[in-house]
């Protein structure tokens, strides 16, 4: 096992050298572009400072504004990840959970921090980058195995991240190994690692250095790609009808307890998988070997700014690397502006040493303290006799050089015209319509848009390696996982749930190892943004609505603009407007405003219409009633004639055998039979009559009630006898 890790440790050194040395004069200028913006006094830091030593070193930092403009739109556009089903093996329901739990993921881990350090980094110095990492859902809670997702921060990536040479891709898919390089702190080394630091070598030379810098110690963080050849297990299970695919170095024991459970699984055979190994390093060994990590793609995601390939070379840069030199000779000329300024400020008289005997304090602290006006002494002349005489002469103040001038209004426009810091929203005037307001904000956008779109693409394939991942750690079926929607409200979603759709057909959602998802990463606003231009807008129909006289669509339209508003004190008022949405049919209502409307439904009073409707039913009802009572009245009417008949026609065939005399009765039964099947059609037909006159005296009723709701006070009940 040592002599394995020596030699992953023995590869890992000389791959790294391979892969730094012809990229180390790119990462240092990438790190003098981040300290030029960031660092106060760092525009003058190497050869170009040792010329300013003793002069004024004036920063007039408009790179930083064109820093800070990008910045801002990033703030304002955030770039989201959205994961969306493809094929029929994959369902709508398990996408949305997967757009929550990376949406949580993010939130409960900060990785918005994270993403905000690469973009910042990328748009300044050319490079920046994060990582993923899979840590425990609960550290402290020994019987929890279940895992999360993490997205960490990478500071310094110039001076931290480097692949191997053959990696050729915008997202490092094609690379084979990575190596990250951490700094720890020596005390924190030394508790962790029982055994004696060695920094990791890395050969970048700075020529600028800070004073005091913190202790500690580099490492690096190794990852490498390896195929590994593993069993493939199909297995189904005959009772619930569902399919399942394991593979793994542990697949065979986890299919043995399966079978336990009912499921069968078929012949292993063997597939190649893509597998990325972890270890920590120091300079002199293999630290910790910290085995596979989930997922199948190495989780370190680049951000950059501009990036292209030059000579077989991968070269990047930032905002910052076009605009150092205008920016040094504009601070260059404005310091010697000031130089000048503070040297002589105004004339200076000459004066003879006897002139100033006595008074050179005076004399030199007079601009600093303002004096009002300088003593001279009297000059004595060779006879005894004094003579007061003023300066012998004056030294003019120097003046400011043409070029001087020149270089200052070319370095600005210059600066302006390549970094585009200058906000042409500025140069529109006062009482001008919004939309000449927001193409002027357009152009200014366009310094954003190159640096917006490559971290678009950064996103886009942070959410693959997240999706990666995802198929390894959220695979407990029945575990219950937190989710996050695009407002910020929570939830819960259990994993492998069975459900049954609208077809009635049994499916299950929320099962990452069914079918195939692909990522889509885009620019948009914030939600407070978008949904402030949606009540604009709306607004803006309403207006329109309503001077062509459609109130109906005018009303629909504020509804909607009230609904897309945020303030203080508009929670009631949201509600109520709400419960108009729904009324009219403009909203969806949900399963709790569904219930509450039925549980209203019942509770209301009935209107005097609706009471009248019931009359009439129940008046229908008595009607019916009283038909079906007539038929079965016609009906044992029948039923006692062919009792009669089939008596009659017993009698005369008794008679004529002579069993019977004619005073015989053998039919007796019969006719009470008959007897008894007109007694209760008669007693249903009076049961229906009296129905049928309640219901008309209900009618009546209502019609009365009707009548005094109608008239109100003028109904006579309503009189007072005089």
């Amino acid at each position: 096992m040592a002599d394995k890790l020596n030699d992953v440790h023995a590869r890992a050194i000389e791959g790294f050298s391979l892969a730094q040395e012809p990229t180390v004069e790119e990462r240092e200028m990438a790190l003098r572009d981040r300290r030029f913006v960031a660092i106060a006094g760092a525009q003058y830091e190497g050869s170009w400072g040792e010329q300013f030593i003793n002069t004024p070193r004036i920063e007039i930092d408009k790179t930083g504004l064109g820093m800070d403009k990008i910045f801002r739109d990033y703030q304002a556009n955030r770039i989201t990840v959205d994961f969306r089903p493809v094929g029929d093996a994959s369902s709508e329901e398990t996408a949305d959970m997967l757009d929550g739990i990376f949406r949580a993921d993010m939130y409960r881990c900060n990785g918005g921090q994270a993403v905000d350090t690469a973009f910042y980094e990328a748009s300044a110095g050319g490079l920046g980058a994060l990582r993923l990492v899979d840590v425990l859902e609960d550290e402290l809670d020994p019987e929890n195995e279940y895992k999360r997702i993490d997205i960490e921060q990478i500071v310094d990536a110039d001076q931290s991240v480097w692949w191997d040479g053959n990696a050729k891709q915008f997202d490092k898919r094609d690379a084979t190994c990575c190596w990250v390089i951490t700094a720890m702190a020596r005390t924190a080394f030394e508790r962790t690692y029982s055994t004696n630091f060695s920094d990791w070598p890395i050969n970048t030379e700075k020529p600028f250095y800070d004073w005091f810098t913190p202790d500690v110690v580099k490492i690096a963080e190794y990852y490498e790609v390896e195929t590994v050849s593993v069993d493939l297990y199909l297995l189904t299970h005959p009772l619930i009808q569902k399919t399942m695919v394991i593979k793994g170095e542990d697949a065979a024991d986890e299919v043995r307890e399966l079978k336990r459970s009912g499921w069968r699984a078929k012949a292993p055979r063997k597939v190649k998988q893509r597998k990325v190994h972890k270890y920590i390093m120091s300079g002199a060994e293999v630290l910790e070997d910290c085995g596979y990590v989930a997922g199948d793609r190495i989780p370190i995601v680049m951000f950059y700014g501009k990036r292209l390939f030059i000579d077989n070379m991968e070269r990047t840069s930032g905002y910052v690397r076009k605009l150092v030199d205008p920016q040094r000779v504009l601070n260059m000329q404005v310091s010697q502006l000031v130089e000048i300024a503070s040297i002589t400020p105004a004339e200076v008289p000459i004066v003879t040493p006897e002139q100033i005997a006595g008074h050179e304090l005076a004399w030199a602290e007079g601009n600093i303290n303002r004096s009002p006006y300088r003593l001279i002494n009297p000059i004595v002349q060779a006879d005894g006799s004094t003579q007061s005489q003023g300066p012998v002469g004056n030294i003019n103040p120097t003046t400011v050089p043409p070029v001087t001038g020149t270089l200052l209004q070319a370095m600005s426009g210059f600066m302006d015209e390549i970094g585009n810091a200058q906000d042409a929203s500025k140069e529109v005037k006062s009482n001008v319509s919004a939309q000449a307001m927001e193409i002027a904000a357009q152009r200014t956008d366009s310094i954003s848009y190159s640096y917006m779109d490559n971290a678009r693409q950064s996103m886009r394939w942070l959410g693959e390696i997240y999706l990666s991942k995802a198929r390894e750690i959220y695979v407990e079926e029945g575990r219950t996982v937190e989710t996050l929607g695009e407002d910020g409200e929570r939830g819960e979603l259990v994993l492998g749930q069975d459900v049954v759709d609208e077809s009635g057909r049994f499916k299950v959602i929320n099962d990452l190892s069914r079918g195939r998802y692909m990522v889509i990463s885009d620019v948009t606003e914030q939600t407070a943004t978008r949904r402030d231009k949606t009540a604009r807008t709306m607004l803006n129909v309403a207006s329109a609505a309503g001077a062509v006289g459609n109130n109906e669509f005018a009303n629909a339209a504020i509804i909607t603009a009230v609904l897309n508003m945020d303030g203080e004190g508009m929670t009631e008022f949201k509600d109520w407007t709400r419960k108009q949405a729904l009324a009219l049919g403009l909203a969806k209502p949900t399963e709790e405003e569904m219930q509450a409307a039925q549980q209203e439904q019942e509770q209301r009073p009935p209107t005097p219409e609706q009471q009248m409707a019931q009359a009439k039913a129940q008046e229908l009802q008595a009607s019916a009633a009283y038909k079906a009572a007539q038929a079965q009245t016609e009906g044992a009417r029948t039923g006692l004639v062919q009792a009669q008949t089939m008596e009659a026609v017993a009698n005369a065939e008794a008679m004529a055998k002579g069993d019977i005399t004619p005073n015989a009765d053998p039919l007796e039964q019969v006719s009470k039979v008959a007897q008894i099947a007109e007694t209760e059609a008669r007693t249903e037909l009076l049961r229906a009559d009296t129905r049928h006159k309640g219901a008309q005296s209900v009618k009546a009723l209502h019609e009365a009630g009707s009548t005094v709701a109608a008239l109100g006070p003028a109904h006579p009940m309503f009189q007072t006898r005089q």
